[in-house]
This record gives structure tokens, C-alpha cells and sequence, in this order.
């Protein structure tokens, strides 16, 4: 009874709360920010957003160079988006996007060339030019304005292709953009010399101490339900906590239910490095103790959790085997989470599918080529995340000469801290589990590979080995493996995978002889398994004007030692008719002697306005045809913060069934708090408060950071931006802090601004993968401050903040005039002048055009190089306050039969940051 009145409170509380905000969310804005609603072009300002089946990451080509590989475009078969800010900023055009506003301003090519876009006004000035905005051409998303490619070619001079197989943009410049006259310059001095400028980006590391200051995750649902005069009350709660203990990626997850006696615990200490050199001599990559997996090992293991230890020298994102891989994580109270495979939604589950805090997407399978899983989660007050894997199936094997490990060890299903060791959920649950395996490459093409093993399968300890042999052909990846139990049985097992145009096939058999594992314990076949025959194949069929149209099909069939047979067939089809997305799958199984069983499931999603509906029907073909299920959700996003969702949900059959779902949630900047309530046919009544939060260290600003989106399993990186008086590099006594800075990266999120202290926390980095993030200089409120360093290559830990200083420094600008000047004597003649009869020698000159001028520091460096303009001017603008000086290049001014002449010296400073007037004068060499 306590804990039912300790739930009503909190339902109490959550409704005031909420009702508070919806009263906000709803209110009129003042008149003067208000939109007028009559005008064509009041629906730009609403905030838009896309199905994941159109999400793709595009890379920028221009000439022969990949701009960026992180483009985020949103395509729907028939036009693509592209963010306003990263194009811009991936061009170098200095124009500041913000989204919140619905705005951009700056100018491109040069600063005559002004750009300013406004939404709420509809229009766009490019340049002298003012033209309205075509609606169906410019979105607005929280992270920038997407706009679409024919809008971008008629603002700006570029022609851009869509390479849709390649993940592609190539640009076309109409005229030569700045960026392009840069790179040529490099690619010049690049003959010459190496300049200080253009060293490669600085890679900074995650250095951690013993100790840092961990992340938190928390995720509480209180709930009460009622039923035939029985009234209950139930509170649930996962935390995850990471950080760096003992110089480790430390992490623990605790599993609280008011129902069980006492909570689980998961703990893990690891340690990963791209470069290897862990653990002394072994040369590891990673290694880890606590809850750990062991790995898939051919015809004899499955990848399995528990509490052990695991090392391994192999690639981070080495697949364990080539055809499938096996995603698992932590997944809190009320969270469900969607998998795709390169854009494709190939499977879902919830928490409570699950019921032990965790995900697990078994057997995945992989193609030929990049396979990219997204996991998109979603949480009960709203939350989204998302979590990419990438690997790579190619023809390519282990570098040659170069031998791998890994050993793993755990007890299966056995959390480090188990509050009840002698539970049992299945017959090896608890049981020892310990595999070795190793690899090495004899050349590009060949490797080979062995282990041991040791298992409980149903009960018996078994013990295995196995030998393989990996080779690739004309493009077709292949293996042979061979295992052997200790009692006698044998194994072999061979696959083939490669591309065939735009489709990846593949093909696996293997064979079975009193051979007993769990890869043959888990066939669907009535008996003891002898063979395995598996054929898949993945492409994309024409799409008829229906655009992206992915196509899986996959057929087993598998014969046991008794002679019984089954086979199976699997098909899934995914299909984009505006504005609708379907996905239709089915199952069939036929076994002998018995009934063909097949079934259907489509799925629908669309995105009308502000409302999200999805929609899933199962229907058993046969050997019954009937609805197996139907349900239907509608998420409404009210705004930015707040928003409301519904579903209907009917089971047929023996346990018919409907259910109705109602839901409203609101996102604080600090926290996420739901309220769902829920209704069923048989009179049960369940109501559910959910509440979610984020803690994190930020060491720039010393102090706690919380946010309503979880970021414990994730790296984080503080900065702190400054104006550098004294040039020293560091954030001093006199220095000046700098609000509403911006950085760049195809990873950096544009809305992140420095406050008022100068610093900006960013969250959700993935860890141990290098993200480029630089100083948007667009976003200085100064045109003439210049970021003292360049982009950075930042490596991140789990569950650990790595901390950057930018520091900004003033500039000036300096420019002159190459004069070159040659002798004449007497009887020498010029073009436009009078010939010299007698007399004393005389000088003529000349403006010197085409050539280059450096830009030297106090300590001889060549910090920056221009050419020369057709009248012999030149400038250098945004040079850095100190002492410089100007030269022409000795090099090219011998070759062109000249000397260097003199260089002239100057400062740039405060009081003075411009140095006019340097003209350099060469004389022609005689």
C-alpha cells in the first residue's frame, strides 16, 4: 500500500509539472516574434524531421579531394538535402548557419559577395540578388538548414553530382573558388618545400591518470497497475556508471526492480588502443576483465557473455567471422532500440523483450563491402541516440607476416557480481567457457587460422580444435574450416562471399559427423544435425519509380543424422512510396512429413508534419490463415521539447487481446521526465513515470554537467576559448574568455556554443575513434581574430572528458608591390619606350606579376605564401600580432634570371596591425 501511495505522489507531481509546460509550449509568442501565419512561407519555420531509412553520411569531392567522408544528406529517391553548414563550411565559405533562427549569413568566393538567407522573411540575397525561398526546397533540422542540391547550384557557382552507389558528392566549380587556389598552392609548394602550415593535423589522445571523474546514467520508472481488484506498485531503475579506475575504461551497471530481492550488477574493466602496445611484450589491442564475451569461433562456438577475461591483438573492428556479427549493450528501463544495415531496418527490440537490461542482435548477417549498423535507441521520454558500427568485408586478409590472437575466458550468463550464483535460465548457464584463437597472414591473399576450445553443450564438457585457411580470388572472399571434438567427431565447414554488380551474395556448407556443438545444437532440424546449406543474397531491385528498394532473401536447409530435412526460406523487401516507407518480410518452413508454415509481416512508417505513425501487421499464411497481430503508434512532436504519442495494439488468437497506449513527455536541458498510461481488454490498467538523466565532469569550467540524454558509454571533450593577449598559447592571467564560439567536424554538432565562462561541454563522442574538431572562425564576433591552431584529430575514451584549449589570437594584414627592375644601355630597346642612344646606364621597372612572396617569422619559418596579382600587388591578411618579414622566393626569382632582392621587416601589433606600402624590388642579374 506504501508503495502504491508513493507512486500516486509521483504521478501527482509529474502531471503538475507537465501541465506547467504544455501551458508553455502552447502559449502565443510575443507579437513581435511571432510568424505571420497568413503568409506562404510561415510553414519554413517549422522544425522537419526525416525517416532513418533516408538518412545516409555522404562524402564531398571537389577536384581530386574528399572534402569531408561525414556528410550527413537526407535523400528520399527523389531529391537530395544537404546541410547549408556543412557544405559551406567543407568549401570554406565563412557563413554562419543557425538553425534555432532559421537563418545564415556571410559570404562566399569573396567578401563582396554577400550571403544572407532568413526563413521567417522567405527570402535569400545572393549578393546584390534577392529571391524567395521555394518551401519544398529548405528544411529546418535541430543540428542545420537542409537544403536541397538544385537550390545550392543556383546560390552558389558549383554543379554537384549525386553518386548515390559511392556515397557521394562530387562539386563542379563554376568559377575557382578559394579553397581550390589554396590547394593548388599546396600542391606547388608541396614541390618546393614543407612548410610549417601544413603539417599534418595534431592527434591528441585521451591521456588519463588513475582516476577521473566518471559519467552517470540513470533511467527510474515508478509504475502502478490494476487488476480484478488488485492494485500493485512497482519501481524500476537502471544506472550505468564509466570512467578511467586505475588508468582502465571502468564501467558498472546496476539493475534495480522493488519486485526481485536484489539487483544485479554487470562490472568491466577494459582497455583499447588503435596502435596496439598493451600489456608489455603481448602487443594487445584490447583487453578486458569482469563481464566479458567470448567470441564466435567456426562450427564449434557461439559468441556468449559472462564474467572472465579477454585478450586480443586483433583490429578493433575486426569481424570474428566474416558472413555475421553479434551487436550487444546495456539497454535501460523502458527503452527499445531499432538495428540497420546500411539504411535498411533489419530488426527491433524493447527492455522488456529482453528483461535482463540488455540488448543482444545474434547472427547478424554481413555483406560483401561496408556493412554500417545503426543503432537508433529511443527512450521513454523522448530520448533518440544513435551508436554506429562499421565493418568492412573485403577480398583484403591479414597484413602479410603479421600473426593475431585472442583468448577469451568467462562463465556463461554469470554477471562479476551475481546476487544469486545458483539461478539457472538455461542447462549451461554457469559453466566454464574458454576459447584461443589465432591467426596469421602469408601474403595479401592468404592467411590461416587455428583454436581451441573448450564448451559445456547440454550438460557436457567437450573440448575442441580447429584449423582454417582464408584465400580470396578475383574479388570472392573464402574460407575452409575444420574441427575436431575429443570424443571423435569431425567438421567442415566452407563460404564464399563476394559482389556481383550491385548485389552481395553468399554461400556456406557444412558437414557433420558425431560431431556435438553448440552450432549444431541450435539447427531447427528434428534430430542431430549432418548437414548445412545456406544461400543469401542482398541488392536493390529496380526501383519502377519507387526509388531505394532494398531486397534480402535468405534459404537454409538442414538434413540430421536421422534423416529428417527442413528448409527454410526468408525474404524481406523495403520499399519508399511517398510519404510512406514499407517493409514487407516473410518466413516460410517446410519439414518432412509436415505442414508448410509460413507467415508475413509488414511494417509502415510515415512522417506527416509533426506527426510520426508506424504501423506492423502479422499474418500467418499458414498451415491457419489469420491476423497473428496489428498495431499502430503515432508520435506527435509538439515542439523541439515536448512531445505526445498513442497506439492501438490487438494480438489475436488463443490469447486475444487489445491494448491501448497514451503517452506525453518533456525534455529539460537536465533531465527527461514521461508519463504513460496503458489499457487492455481484460480490464488491466497500467500507469508508468519515467524519469532520465546525464552527469559528467567538465574539468575547462570544474564543474557538473547534466544533460536529459545518456552519455556514460560514450567519450566527451571540454573546451575553452580565449583570446590570447600574450601569445603564449595558454589561458593566462589578462586573456579574455570568448562567448558564442563555434567549432567545426563532420562530428562537431554547429548548435554547441561556448558561454559565458568561454566553454563548451560536448557529449556523446564515440570512443577510440579519431573526430576531427576545429574553431569555426566563422562564428568570432571579430573578423580579424584568427584560431592560433589548426584542426585537431581528438581520440576519446569512454566515460572520460578530454579537455582543449583554443586559443584566438589577433591579426592584421600587410601588402605591397613586386617591382622588377632591369638595367638598359645604350642601343637596347623596350616595348613603349624611346631607345637609349648615349648616355649613363638607366633603370626601368616593371610590376611583377605571377610570382610567389613569403610570409617569415622572427624564428626564419615560413608561416604563409601568396602570387603576386597581375600589377605586382600582394597581400597577406589575418597574420597573427608579432615581428615578420616579406621576401620573394629565391628559388624561382634564379630561375626567372633575377636576384632576391631585399626583404622588408615589419610588426604586426595592437596599436598598428597593418603594414602597407612593403614593396619588393628585384633586379635582373646580368
Amino acid at each position: 500500500m506504501r508503495a502504491a501511495n508513493i507512486v500516486g505522489s509521483c504521478f501527482a507531481v509529474a502531471l503538475c509539472l507537465l501541465q506547467g509546460n504544455i501551458g508553455h509550449a502552447v502559449t502565443s509568442p510575443p507579437s513581435g516574434d511571432r510568424p505571420d501565419l497568413d503568409s506562404p512561407t510561415s510553414g519554413l519555420l517549422r522544425w522537419v524531421e526525416r525517416p532513418d531509412d533516408e538518412v545516409y553520411v555522404f562524402g564531398l569531392q571537389l577536384d581530386r579531394f574528399n572534402l569531408t567522408e561525414g556528410l550527413i544528406v537526407f535523400y528520399d529517391g527523389d531529391r537530395a538535402f544537404v546541410p547549408l553548414g556543412g557544405f559551406a563550411e567543407a568549401l570554406e565559405f565563412p557563413i554562419a548557419v543557425d538553425p534555432e533562427n532559421g537563418t545564415a549569413l556571410g559570404w562566399f568566393l569573396n567578401d563582396d559577395r554577400a550571403f544572407e538567407l532568413d526563413m521567417r522573411a522567405g527570402k535569400v540575397r545572393v549578393r546584390d540578388r534577392v529571391v524567395p525561398l521555394d518551401p519544398s526546397a529548405i528544411e529546418r533540422h535541430p543540428d542545420d538548414l537542409y537544403v536541397a542540391m538544385t537550390e545550392l547550384e543556383a546560390w552558389f557557382p558549383v554543379l554537384l553530382d549525386l553518386r548515390f552507389r559511392r556515397l557521394q558528392i562530387s562539386v563542379k566549380a563554376l568559377e575557382p573558388l578559394p579553397l581550390q587556389e589554396r590547394t593548388a598552392r599546396i600542391e606547388r609548394r608541396s614541390r618546393l618545400r614543407r612548410v610549417a602550415a601544413e603539417q599534418e593535423m595534431e592527434r591528441v589522445d585521451a591521456d588519463a591518470g588513475w582516476f577521473e571523474w566518471p559519467f552517470l546514467d540513470t533511467s527510474f520508472e515508478a509504475s502502478g497497475r490494476s487488476r480484478a481488484e488488485e492494485h500493485l506498485g512497482q519501481a524500476r531503475m537502471t544506472t550505468t556508471v564509466a570512467g578511467v579506475v586505475g588508468g582502465l575504461d571502468g564501467e558498472a551497471t546496476a539493475i534495480m526492480d522493488s519486485e526481485q530481492d536484489a539487483p544485479d550488477f554487470r562490472v568491466r574493466l577494459s582497455r583499447q588502443s588503435l596502435d596496439g602496445g598493451l600489456l608489455g611484450p603481448l602487443d594487445a589491442r584490447e583487453f578486458a576483465l569482469g563481464d566479458v564475451t567470448t567470441p564466435d569461433l567456426p562450427l564449434i562456438a557461439e559468441n556468449a557473455v559472462g564474467r572472465g577475461i579477454e585478450i586480443s591483438t586483433f583490429d578493433l573492428d575486426r569481424l570474428e567471422q566474416t558472413n555475421r556479427v553479434t551487436l550487444r549493450g546495456e539497454l535501460p528501463v523502458g527503452w527499445e532500440v531499432e538495428v540497420y544495415r546500411n539504411g535498411e531496418l533489419i530488426d527491433f527490440q524493447s527492455e522488456q523483450d529482453t528483461g535482463d537490461g540488455r540488448y543482444e542482435f545474434s547472427g547478424l548477417p554481413t555483406l560483401a563491402g561496408l556493412n554500417e549498423f545503426r543503432l537508433v535507441f529511443f527512450g521513454p521520454q523522448g530520448q533518440t541516440r544513435e551508436q554506429v558500427e562499421r565493418y568492412f568485408v573485403t577480398p583484403e586478409l591479414s597484413e602479410p607476416r603479421r600473426s593475431s590472437f585472442r583468448f577469451a575466458y568467462n562463465q556463461l550468463n554469470r554477471n562479476l557480481i551475481s546476487t544469486d550464483p545458483k539461478e539457472r535460465r538455461a542447462q549451461d548457464d554457469g559453466e566454464h567457457r574458454l576459447i584461443l584463437q589465432g591467426e596469421h597472414g602469408l601474403s595479401e591473399t592468404l592467411s590461416v587460422s587455428g583454436g581451441l576450445a573448450s564448451l559445456s553443450v547440454e550438460g557436457d564438457r567437450l573440448n575442441y580444435a580447429t584449423a582454417g585457411l582464408q584465400s580470396s580470388f578475383h574479388g570472392v572472399l573464402g574460407q575452409l574450416d575444420i574441427a575436431v571434438e575429443d570424443s571423435g567427431g569431425l567438421a567442415v565447414g566452407g563460404r564464399a562471399q563476394t559482389q556481383l554488380g550491385s548485389w552481395s551474395v553468399f554461400a556456406e556448407q557444412s558437414w557433420f559427423q558425431d560431431f556435438h556443438s553448440e552450432q549444431t545444437d541450435d539447427g531447427r532440424v528434428q534430430g542431430h544435425l549432418r548437414s548445412r546449406s545456406v544461400a543469401r543474397i542482398n541488392g536493390h531491385v529496380p526501383d519502377f519509380g519507387l526509388g531505394h528498394q532494398p531486397l534480402s532473401a535468405t534459404l537454409t536447409h538442414e538434413e540430421s543424422e536421422e534423416g529428417k530435412w527442413q528448409t527454410n526460406l526468408f525474404g524481406r523487401l523495403s520499399s519508399v512510396v511517398r510519404p510512406f516507407n514499407f517493409s514487407l518480410s516473410s518466413n516460410a518452413r517446410v519439414r518432412e512429413g509436415e505442414e508448410v508454415e509460413s507467415d508475413l509481416r509488414l511494417l509502415v512508417g510515415t512522417l506527416l508534419g509533426d506527426f510520426r505513425l508506424r504501423g506492423e501487421v502479422g499474418y500467418d499464411i499458414a498451415p491457419d490463415a489469420q491476423f497473428d497481430q496489428v498495431s499502430l503508434s503515432a508520435d506527435w512532436r509538439i515542439n523541439q521539447d515536448f512531445g505526445a504519442r498513442i497506439g492501438l495494439r490487438h494480438i489475436a488468437g488463443d490469447s486475444e487481446l487489445t491494448t491501448a497506449t497514451a503517452g506525453i513527455n518533456r525534455q529539460f536541458d537536465t533531465f527527461a521526465l514521461g508519463l504513460n498510461l496503458e489499457a487492455d481488454s481484460r480490464r488491466d490498467y497500467n500507469a508508468r513515470l519515467g524519469l532520465s538523466f546525464a552527469l559528467g565532469h567538465n574539468p575547462a569550467a570544474d564543474r557538473l554537467e547534466m544533460r536529459a540524454k545518456p552519455f556514460a558509454r560514450r567519450g566527451a571533450i571540454s573546451t575553452r576559448v580565449f583570446l590570447d593577449r600574450d601569445n603564449d598559447g595558454t589561458f593566462t592571467e589578462g586573456d579574455e574568455v570568448i562567448e558564442n564560439a563555434g567549432f567545426t567536424g563532420p562530428r562537431v554538432r554547429r548548435k554547441v556554443k561556448t558561454e559565458a565562462d568561454g566553454t563548451a561541454f560536448m557529449v556523446g563522442m564515440e570512443p577510440y575513434r579519431e573526430i576531427e574538431i576545429g574553431l569555426s572562425e566563422a562564428t568570432l564576433e571579430d573578423p580579424y581574430w584568427a584560431s592560433a591552431n589548426g584542426p585537431r584529430l581528438v581520440t576519446t575514451r569512454p566515460g572520460m572528458t578530454t579537455h582543449l584549449e583554443f586559443p584566438v589570437v589577433e591579426t592584421g594584414e600587410v601588402d605591397g608591390v613586386i617591382i622588377l627592375r632591369e638595367t638598359l644601355r645604350e642601343g637596347d630597346e623596350r616595348v613603349g619606350a624611346e631607345p637609349i642612344i648615349s648616355g649613363a646606364p638607366a633603370e626601368t621597372g616593371e610590376p611583377g606579376a605571377g610570382l610567389r612572396v613569403l610570409l617569415v617569422d622572427e624564428e626564419g619559418q615560413v608561416v604563409a605564401e601568396t602570387i603576386s596579382a597581375y600589377d605586382g600587388f600582394f597581400i597577406f591578411s589575418r597574420v597573427p600580432y608579432g615581428l615578420y618579414h616579406v621576401m620573394l622566393d629565391s628559388e624561382q626569382m634564379q630561375a626567372l634570371g633575377y636576384g632576391n632582392g631585399p626583404s622588408r621587416a615589419f610588426e604586426i601589433r595592437h596599436d598598428e596591425p597593418y603594414a602597407s606600402g612593403l614593396d619588393l624590388v628585384a633586379k635582373a642579374m646580368l
